[in-house]
């Protein structure tokens, strides 16, 4: 039993390590010259990506899990860890996307969503406990294209 407790205590500290959500950015200008599909004759802005991932008991029970709930006052997602929210979810990610591209006045170009999971079933410290555990990592990118005024 000492050994159960040892194993959900180090798999609760990861999730606190791991379970985070977070905005990133290209370097300004990095994308002058590239062309994308869709949106010729447009200047790119940014290329953004969104990360989260959380961690689960039984695969339904959220442990930890990147925080994409939207700061309206610093006008970005605000990151970090949520404890017992599940927040990786396509819904979460998209709304987080849009928010993002409104509050910089841009529109949304060549968007991508990926997901992936993890069951710890075969891992060392024993399979038995591990197949309690799950992880889940979703991510989203897009270009930015700043909106022009028409005067």
């Amino acid at each position: 039993m000492k050994k159960i407790m040892q194993i959900g205590l180090a798999a609760l500290l990861v999730g606190f390590s791991a379970g985070c959500a977070s905005v990133t950015y290209s370097s300004p200008g990095l994308l002058d010259g590239v062309s994308v599909k869709g949106v010729e004759g447009k200047k790119l802005g940014q290329l953004v990506v969104i990360d989260t991932s959380g961690y689960y008991i039984l695969w339904t029970i959220p442990i930890v899990s990147g925080n994409l709930r939207w700061d309206e006052k610093k006008k970005t997602i605000k990151g970090g860890t949520s404890l017992f929210r599940d927040q990786v979810g396509f819904n979460e990610l998209q709304n987080a996307l849009l928010k993002l591209a409104e509050s910089r006045n841009c529109d949304l170009a060549d968007v991508s969503f990926y997901d992936s999971d993890a069951s710890y079933a075969g891992a060392s410290y024993g399979g038995a406990v591990g197949t309690l555990f799950g992880s889940s990592h979703m991510g989203v990118s897009a270009i930015l294209i700043p909106r022009t005024t028409d005067k």
